[in-house]
């Protein structure tokens, strides 16, 4: 074998090698492609502030309206086991409206430091853990309320045929 033979078949050695490694590296980020997912995160990002912020006015409004209802019961207009129902997930919307409407704030600001604040990305998921743990609550309450419902339902429909 001549020298330029056994140099061509080192070479070959040398980049099967390099190939080899190669595959297991991770490859280099198109800057544009990353650029561009970037941008659609941040305008998923202010879309998401800003249906936290909607959310947050209804829940506010479900509130309110729960208040009136309370209050139109006092003059014996409304029955009072509804008021039982209404009182409770009204605050609890109330509550969910407030964790709601601090969230969408600390969302903005995450959308316009494009992520690269921590704190305001910190913010932002402290406020939204507040703000499903409320949701928590309030759905274990409705699951409560209508178990209790169903069980008061029941009795009363067996104490009737008796």
């Amino acid at each position: 074998m001549s020298a330029d033979d056994e140099a061509l078949a080192g070479a070959e050695t040398d980049d099967a090698a390099a190939g080899s490694q190669a595959d297991g590296a991770t490859p280099i980020a198109d800057p544009m492609h990353t650029a561009r997912a970037a941008e659609a995160d941040v305008i998923v990002l202010e879309s998401f502030a800003a249906r936290a912020g909607v959310l947050s006015k209804v829940c506010l409004a479900a509130g309110a309206l729960a208040l009136v209802v309370v209050l139109v019961a006092f003059t014996g207009r409304v029955d009072t086991g509804v008021v039982l129902y209404v009182a409770p997930m009204g605050a609890l919307h109330v509550w969910l409206g407030v964790m709601l409407g601090r969230a969408a704030p600390a969302l903005s600001d995450v959308a316009q430091s494009r992520g690269s604040s921590r704190a305001s990305l910190a913010a932002a998921v402290r406020a939204l853990h507040s703000a499903f743990g409320v949701q928590l609550i309030a759905v274990g309450f409705l699951v409560f309320l209508m178990a209790v419902a169903l069980l008061v339902a029941a009795t009363f429909q067996r104490v009737t045929e008796i």
